[in-house]
C-alpha cells in the first residue's frame, strides 16, 4: 500500500487544476438558511445528511471569537461502502462531511472534500464511488458558483508520509477496540460522537474544540475532514485501527505558515498515536 501511496502522490503532482476541497459562497443568507439549502441540495441528489455537529456553539464556549461553523456528516451509502473495501484508508473522509461556515465576511461558505484529488490520491477507482464523488460536485454547483481550495503543497513522496496513522491490534475484535478507543479519546478531553458502521468496518469521529479552534480559525476549509477521523477494520488476526495523519493538513494553504497552527497538529499527532498505542495497538505497514 505505501508504494501505491507514493506512485499515487507522484501522479498527482503532475495534475493540475485540483483542489483538497471544493466550496462555493452563498450570499445574502444567514448559517440557518444555507445550512436548509445545504439538506435539499443532499436530498436532490439522492444522498442524505446523518447528523449536525454545532461546531462553531461548542467552540465559542472555549474561544468567543470563533465563527458560526456547522460539520454535516452524510449517511453512508454505497459509495462510501465501495470505497473502504477498495482502500480502507478512505474512511479518513468518509462518510462525507459537509462544512457550512460564517468565517469569511460577505458570505457563507459550503464546502465538502474535492473528490478528483481526494479519491485520486487514495487510489479509488471504482464506478460506485466514482458516482458518490459526482453526487458530490453537484451539491456544491447546485448552490453556487464553484471554487476548488488547491493544496498549497503536496506530500513529498520520499518523506513516507501517509495519509492515515495505521497500527494492528493483535487478536482484538472491532466492537471491544472501538469501545476502547472511545473510551481512551474521551479521557483524553474529546468529544465523541456515536460511531458509525461503514460494513465491516467502524468509524469513530471525536472532536476537541482546542484543535478545532486552532485548525479552522487559520483554514476553515478544513472541514471536510471533520470531525477529526478514526477507524477501526476487522483483520485476518486482529484489528486494523486508523486515524487521520494530522500533518496532512499542514498541506492546506496558510497552515505551514502559522507556527501555533502547526504546533496543535504534532499535539494532535501525538495523542492520537498515544490513543491506539494505549489500546494494544502495533504500528503497521503493508
Amino acid at each position: 500500500m505505501r508504494n501505491k501511496w507514493l506512485l499515487i502522490v507522484g501522479f498527482i503532482l503532475s495534475l493540475s487544476a485540483l483542489g483538497q476541497s471544493l466550496e462555493t459562497t452563498l450570499r445574502g443568507v444567514s448559517v440557518a438558511d444555507a445550512q436548509a439549502r445545504v439538506e435539499a441540495a443532499v436530498n436532490a441528489q439522492g444522498l442524505k445528511v446523518a447528523r449536525t455537529l454545532n461546531l462553531g456553539g461548542q467552540v465559542k464556549n472555549f474561544k468567543a471569537d470563533f465563527p458560526d461553523y456547522l460539520l454535516m456528516v452524510l449517511e453512508p451509502e454505497a459509495g462510501v461502502l465501495a470505497a473502504v473495501q477498495e482502500n480502507v484508508m478512505t474512511a479518513i473522509i468518509l462518510p462525507p462531511t459537509i462544512y457550512v461556515h460564517a468565517a469569511r465576511p460577505g458570505g457563507v461558505t459550503v464546502g465538502t472534500f474535492d473528490p478528483d484529488l481526494m479519491f485520486g490520491m487514495l487510489g479509488v477507482k471504482n464506478t460506485k464511488s466514482r458516482l458518490l464523488g459526482a453526487k458530490l460536485k453537484a451539491v456544491i454547483a447546485s448552490l453556487g458558483l464553484p471554487r476548488k481550495v488547491a493544496p498549497a503543497m503536496m506530500p513529498d513522496p520520499s518523506s513516507g508520509m501517509m495519509p492515515a496513522l495505521l497500527y494492528k491490534v493483535e487478536g482484538a475484535s472491532v466492537e471491544e477496540t472501538t469501545l476502547l478507543i472511545e473510551g481512551e479519546l474521551a479521557n483524553n478531553g474529546l468529544n465523541v460522537l456515536p460511531s458509525v458502521k461503514m460494513g465491516s468496518l467502524v468509524g469513530i469521529q471525536p472532536c476537541k474544540s482546542e484543535w478545532a479552534y486552532q485548525m479552522f480559525k487559520t483554514q476553515p476549509a478544513g472541514g471536510f475532514a471533520a470531525p477529526c477521523r478514526f477507524f477501526v477494520a476487522p483483520m485476518p488476526d486482529g484489528v486494523l485501527v486508523g486515524a487521520i495523519e494530522p500533518m496532512l493538513m499542514g498541506i492546506m494553504p496558510g497552515v505551514a505558515q502559522s507556527q501555533p497552527t502547526m504546533g496543535m497538529l504534532q499535539e494532535a499527532r501525538q495523542v492520537m498515536s498515544q490513543i491506539i498505542e494505549s489500546v494494544g495497538g502495533k504500528p503497521w505497514r503493508p
